[in-house]
């Protein structure tokens, strides 16, 4: 039998033909079979320590990167001084809480909940999921004590914070939303422009090999269930903002108690004085990415809008310090290291005394809120006022230097609305039909009326025509009753009788300066108002200065008559016709007719101070600015600057002078001019009052304008009054009197 223990088939069976036997050799079998697995086993072992030795940074080390983000530190701008060194515009440092998303996120984000949890365990704890659910509810109890401790710190409620957080939380769904549809669509068409394989040109084999190495050495795709995480989803978000430096201190010195909470500093431009001399200050607001470059400023960059602001921008700009921060993957701030300092702006101290700025627009803002009396006799055709002026402004000026004293207006607005914008107050202050926006110290251009009977007069003398003394009968009319009239032949029936130059000025009479307009022609009037600042900016260190309209006979433009008139001629001799002025350009003819006949550039910014360095950042550096000199008008003799000056006093000091009644003053001599200028279409008149004081020593020259005030003696003349009452009382002008003669 073959299954005996003795058979002679295995004799038959031995490997007598060669060859090797299998059965014979097991050990070699062994052998192979375990070289067959070892040597797999091996490459793959082989592959591991490659991995954890010399490869494990590159793949360990993405979940411990850190990266670096740079941001700018503030730098305090330079602040805007009054005279006596009080801040008008200065820059404070705000404070922002900001929350990571994702612990303001609801529902919390179940990978980062998970990563969190990780955190606080040791590695080989991390697949013990008692442990970890344990880890979780702990994140989830500290996110529920956080808003705890920012409602204690902050005094908001809980209900107020969660609705911030709420807002932050659609705005950042929202981006995330557009992020995914679009990369949603762009999957849809990749696929459907991609190449499909040609199945007819391979073999079985080769479509193997190509599906086989694709998986091996591609990435894996996405699939469209995956969303992407968006960079908003991994930072910081402003939660409040403006809260206290003891809060933000507070946060920084126990950041346990408020994780995922940090806060950032900023400046923001504030103005204590709020609406005072707003429109001269103008605004400081961050650029815009859609503002025009600035060559050195990036978005977010303070720079000046308007005034003053504007104009000493690159004087008053601070250079922003840099800082590094550690950010790790989760988007968390680990470390902080100051680059570069950051270096002030520098101090621009201003001319504005401030007690006369405010006491001026303290002044207007009464006129404003009166309705002028109705006058048994009014100064022109137009109908009286029945509700207060529109509008005013009040400029004084140093005679000498031009150092801008005073530059009130009214109405005006609170400046920090312009930083801190509140939509119910500035519906208000744009609905105003008076416009307070409007800077009248800079852009108001009205008919100056018989204020500009000084320039007039001028042109006279100095043509040779007219002699101080000579008089010419005032009937009340020029040739007709019915026209070119002086007031007092209005109501009356009777002129001025026989008058000099002084008593022209004293009583306005229009008939003396129209019968010498009318000998003499327009081009001298004409050129004597250009040569006293009509028609031209002064200079004025605010951008945006009118210049007011000046016609020329000859030259037809915006403010010339296409064809000149006689008319023409006898308005513009008392500021009429198609003659416009602001206040700075009456209040400076005042001064040069005060200072011996010389033009000063109104100035704000004041002159003085330590010579500057070269460096223009330096944090302790205060600019010199140099009052310009004054320019002498050619061809105005002293003589007729006294004939004119004994006529502006005695407007004044007169018994029958226009401002006896409304302007003068006991305590000291007052030189000016009142001027009721028509506005036509039947509208009140404007209200003007410009002068000098002290009348004998001249030191400050001033213009008082009320639009639509009507009666420019009545109700300019009473501001101009209290205010050199101001000067007298804050010591600004002395109160030795001497008075004209008649």
């Amino acid at each position: 039998m073959r299954n005996g223990p003795a058979t002679d088939w295995l004799q038959q069976e031995s490997p007598a033909r060669g060859g090797w036997d299998l059965d014979a050799a097991p050990g070699q079998r062994l052998l192979g079979l375990y070289v067959l697995i070892a040597v797999p086993l091996l490459g793959i072992a082989v592959r591991l320590m490659h991995l954890q030795t010399v490869q494990q940074a590159a793949y360990v080390s993405p979940f411990f990167q850190t990266r670096a983000s740079t941001d700018e530190l503030p730098a305090r701008q330079g602040r805007i001084l009054a005279a006596d060194g009080t801040v008008l515009a200065d820059d404070v440092y705000t404070y922002d809480l900001l929350v990571h998303y994702r612990w303001l996120e609801e529902p919390i984000d179940r990978h980062w909940l998970r990563g969190k949890a990780w955190e606080r365990l040791a590695r080989s704890d991390r697949r013990r999921t008692a442990l970890v659910v344990g880890e979780e509810q702990a994140v989830r109890a500290r996110r529920e004590q956080l808003w705890q401790n920012l409602s204690q710190l902050t005094g908001r409620s809980r209900e107020e914070l969660q609705t911030a957080a709420r807002e932050v939380q659609i705005r950042v769904e929202r981006i995330w939303e557009a992020v995914n549809e679009r990369r949603q669509q762009q999957q849809v068409a990749s696929r459907a422009a991609a190449p499909l394989p040609d199945v007819r040109q391979s073999t079985v084999w080769r479509q193997w090999w190509e599906s086989w190495r694709a998986e091996l050495t591609s990435p894996p795709e996405r699939f469209s269930d995956e969303p992407v995480v968006v960079r908003e989803q991994e930072e910081y978000h402003v939660l409040l903002t403006g809260i206290s430096a003891d809060i933000a201190d507070e946060i920084a010195a126990a950041p346990a108690r408020y994780p995922g909470v940090k806060t950032e500093v900023r400046m923001r431009r504030v103005y204590p004085h709020r609406d005072l001399a707003a429109h001269l200050l103008g605004s400081r607001t961050p650029l815009r990415p859609d503002d025009p470059p600035i060559p050195g400023l990036h978005p977010g960059d303070p720079v000046g809008r308007g005034g003053l602001e504007r104009q000493y921008d690159e004087v008053l700009r601070g250079r922003p310090g840099k800082v590094r921060h550690i950010i790790n993957r989760q988007g968390e701030v680990v470390s902080t290291e100051i680059i570069r300092e950051p270096q002030h702006g520098s101090d621009v101290v201003l001319t504005l005394d401030l007690p006369l700025q405010r006491r001026a627009e303290q002044l207007l803002d009464a006129a404003l809120s009166t309705v002028p009396q109705r006058e048994d006799l009014p100064e022109t055709d137009a109908a009286p006022p029945e509700s207060p002026p529109v509008g005013g402004c009040l400029i004084a000026l140093d005679v000498q230097t031009g150092a801008v004293l005073a530059a009130a207006c009214a109405p005006r607005f609170d400046a920090n609305l312009l930083i801190v914008p509140d939509s119910t107050r500035w519906a208000a202050v744009v609905a105003d039909p008076r416009k307070p926006l409007f800077p009248r110290v800079t852009r108001m251009a009205l008919p100056p009326g018989s204020v500009f009977k000084a320039v007039t007069a001028a042109a006279l003398l100095e043509s040779g025509m007219v002699h101080p003394e000579q008089t010419i009968p005032c009937r009340g009319f020029l040739d007709r009753p019915d026209q070119h009239r002086c007031l007092v032949f209005r109501h009356f029936g009777v002129g001025h009788g026989d008058v000099a130059l002084a008593d022209a000025l004293a009583r306005s009479c229009n008939v003396y300066f129209f019968h010498h307009a009318r000998r003499m022609g327009p081009k001298p009037l004409a050129d004597w108002a250009m040569w006293f600042g009509f028609g031209q900016p002064t200079g004025l260190d605010v951008p945006g200065e009118a210049a007011g309209s000046l016609p020329q006979p000859g030259h037809p433009s915006a403010g010339t008559p296409r064809r000149w008139h006689v008319g023409d001629t006898l308005g513009l001799a008392i500021g009429q016709s198609t003659l416009s002025a602001t206040p700075l350009q009456v209040a400076r003819m005042m001064a040069a007719i005060a200072n011996g006949g010389a033009l000063v550039k109104p100035q704000l910014v004041a002159a003085g101070g330590p010579t500057t360095v070269d460096d223009p950042f330096a944090s302790d550096v205060r600019p010199v600015f140099a009052y310009p000199d004054p320019e002498p008008i050619a061809g105005l003799h002293p003589e007729t600057l006294a004939a004119i000056r004994t006529g502006l006093e005695r407007v004044v000091e007169d018994s029958q002078g226009t401002g006896y009644r409304t302007v003068r003053l006991d305590a000291v001599a007052i030189a000016g001019k009142t001027g009721t200028a028509e506005a036509g279409g039947g509208r009140p008149d404007h209200a003007w009052f410009a002068g000098y004081a002290p009348a004998d020593h001249p030191r400050v020259a001033f213009a008082v304008v009320l639009e639509h005030g009507g009666s420019g003696g009545k109700t300019a003349g009473p501001i101009a009054r209290e205010f050199v009452r101001t000067l007298v009382e804050t010591g600004l002008i002395g109160t030795d009197r001497t008075v004209a003669g008649p």
